[in-house]
């Protein structure tokens, strides 16, 4: 409840700002934003084994907010320290991780209706995410319905075609944080970024820079990258997007093809993201 009454006052920031995906160290003027499907579950790991293994913190939140269990999973700072990040974030550095466009996508359908539908034996709404099983599920399938493609019946997929077009429908800062706009997500333009690492190519460089500024071993911070951090399925296959269907996440999510520089015809060469 205290966060919750917390995050109305947070106003200049839109519905996608949580201290659950903002990591905030005042002492060190260090912000780092958290993006859904772009390393979320590795970065939270990374952080708590980090100061725990460096700072000797073993509770990543020190005792802070503890009926809350992501309180347990990621390192929650004190209101205060929300507030003056709030009020002064100028002063801050302000790290964020970016993933193309095209691949983020699909791996929002991938872990949220492909994975959800196979959890079970007959595509049963309990294989889904719970945060699935009632709005989103049931939007997406009452859009499919709506106009005449797949996946509108009980128990069954909504495949990517139709998971593209229900996704465009809806205006951006809307839509679900999984598939949202990146830009959206960081909290563009109203938090100035001061190093975005693509991580197709600047994974590497961005975890050192995490682990300098937190004062963590830079060899340790490499070993963490080869460990798996989430249990989604590949699902290697064709290259799902066909240029209508690129075309709409270009339109999409322009703002991060732009912002973060990504090819729009990136989409033929990541198979399979």
């Amino acid at each position: 409840m205290v966060l919750k009454i917390a995050k109305k006052a947070v106003m200049k920031y839109n519905k996608h700002f949580s201290f659950f995906k903002t990591f905030v160290d005042t002492e060190r003027r260090l912000a780092i934003l958290l993006n859904p499907k772009v390393l979320t579950t590795f970065t939270r790991k990374f952080l708590c084994d980090g100061l725990y293994k460096f700072h000797g913190r073993s509770d990543p939140s020190e005792g802070r907010y503890r009926f809350f269990n992501n309180a347990r999973r990621f390192p929650v700072a004190r209101l205060k320290e929300y507030h003056h990040f709030y009020h002064h974030s100028e002063e801050y550095d302000i790290l964020a991780f970016v993933r193309n466009p095209y691949s983020r996508v699909f791996s929002g359908w991938r872990d949220k209706f492909y994975d959800g539908h196979n959890n079970s034996l007959d595509g049963r709404i309990s294989g889904y995410p719970r945060s699935m099983r009632r709005s989103e599920l049931k939007a997406a399938r009452s859009f499919c319905r709506s106009n005449g493609l797949m996946g509108g019946s009980a128990g069954e997929l909504v495949p990517f075609d139709s998971f593209i077009r229900y996704l465009a429908a809806i205006p951006e800062g809307n839509r679900n944080q999984h598939w949202d706009q990146q830009a959206l997500i960081l909290q563009q333009p109203q938090l100035k970024l001061s190093s975005v690492f693509q991580i197709e190519g600047q994974l590497r460089d961005g975890i050192c820079e995490v682990a300098r500024r937190l004062e963590f071993d830079e060899s340790w911070a490499v070993e963490q990258l080869g460990r798996k951090a989430n249990a989604s399925s590949r699902h290697i296959g064709p290259n799902p997007f066909t240029r209508e269907l690129a075309e709409l996440v270009y339109v999409t999510s322009k703002a991060d093809f732009e912002l973060f520089k990504y090819s729009k015809d990136s989409y033929k060469l990541l198979w399979g993201c």
